[in-house]
């Protein structure tokens, strides 16, 4: 079997990223930021597309700026994993007439048919890349209150069946998902739907899920990396900045390397994505975690020796 390995952050045009200088002076607009990014990677999520559904042009010009062979992950529409969004976010042909200027809706509060509507909008754009081959994965990433039912099943049931020939994979963000009991019927779930469980790095807390990586899709495997600042997530009031303000060492990232070459072993296909996103450590850890990985690769101004001192190995999570 193949190994490929694809290893990326999970935005390029993240706020913090864009401030922190990782970017040159002449990289001044967001087309030529991801000329930039593709010269280091070849894949990136796409994360506004959590919040607003792009044009069908913006999928081809992604795909247009970027060299053959690069792959974006998309992040589901919001409204998708019962986000709340604001009514501005809907296509004009959903947005209801009525509703008051700033306020936000949740799924269930569409009426059914312009809830497919909108559903075929959004996976009709994602199909762009799709029949371009340049989709990784489409992700359906869902907030910690949305905890282990029947109900809740049935819905990502229902996401992989709407959701085929996509290659989808899928993030519980809540520990009672792999409770005992829950856990067969969840991963045999994904299985049976093809989608793939995506594996997290993040904080060990009451309510996060437990470190596992379960291969579930033929297609491949997906681990995204949170950062382990457990302070900031166990602080309701702390901001997106403050919880994923974390550095991986070297030994951690090494750990995780042998992981994924014995995935690779198994499944082929591996995405190793920084979600860390607070100015540059998503990229400083994703370079490492290719050098790691045996890819050379000509590395930015001030990241020209990355520290790769031999650590003794240690496996970061189970293998499913």
């Amino acid at each position: 079997m193949m190994k490929d390995f694809r290893v990326g952050t999970c935005s390029w045009t993240d706020r913090s990223l864009l401030s922190s200088g990782w970017y040159p002076d002449r990289a001044r607009d967001v087309p030529a930021k991801l000329r930039h990014y593709s010269g280091f990677f070849d894949t990136v999520e796409i994360d506004s597309t959590f919040y607003a559904i792009p044009d069908e042009t913006d999928f081809f010009q992604w795909a247009s700026r970027t060299p053959p062979g690069f792959l974006f992950n998309v992040k589901a529409f919001g409204l998708f994993t019962f986000h709340a969004l604001p009514v501005s976010a809907l296509p004009g042909s959903i947005r209801p007439k009525d509703a008051p200027r700033g306020s936000r809706i949740r799924i269930w509060e569409i009426p059914k048919e312009n809830r497919v509507a909108l559903w075929d909008v959004f996976i009709s754009r994602v199909m762009v890349l799709h029949r371009m081959d340049r989709l990784g994965y489409l992700l359906f990433q869902f907030p910690p209150w949305v905890t282990f039912s029947e109900k809740n099943l049935n819905w990502f049931r229902r996401i992989g069946s709407l959701g085929a020939p996509l290659r989808i994979a899928l993030e519980v963000r809540h520990g009672s998902w792999l409770e005992d009991g829950n856990r067969g019927p969840f991963l045999d779930m994904l299985r049976d739907q093809n989608m793939a469980y995506t594996a997290v790095d993040e904080p060990k807390l009451d309510w996060t899920v437990p470190p596992e990586w379960n291969i579930t899709a033929t297609w491949g495997t997906v681990l995204r990396f949170h950062g382990r600042n457990a302070p900031a997530w166990g602080r309701r009031n702390a901001t997106v900045a403050e919880r994923f303000n974390y550095l991986y060492d070297i030994d951690e990232l090494r750990a995780f390397s042998g992981l994924a070459k014995k995935m690779a072993d198994d499944i082929g296909r591996v995405f190793l994505m920084f979600n860390n996103c607070f100015r540059d450590n998503a990229v400083r850890n994703a370079l490492q975690m290719r050098a790691l990985l045996g890819f050379g690769s000509s590395l930015p101004p001030g990241q020209e020796s990355l520290d790769l001192g031999e650590v003794p190995p240690a496996e970061p999570m189970e293998k499913g």
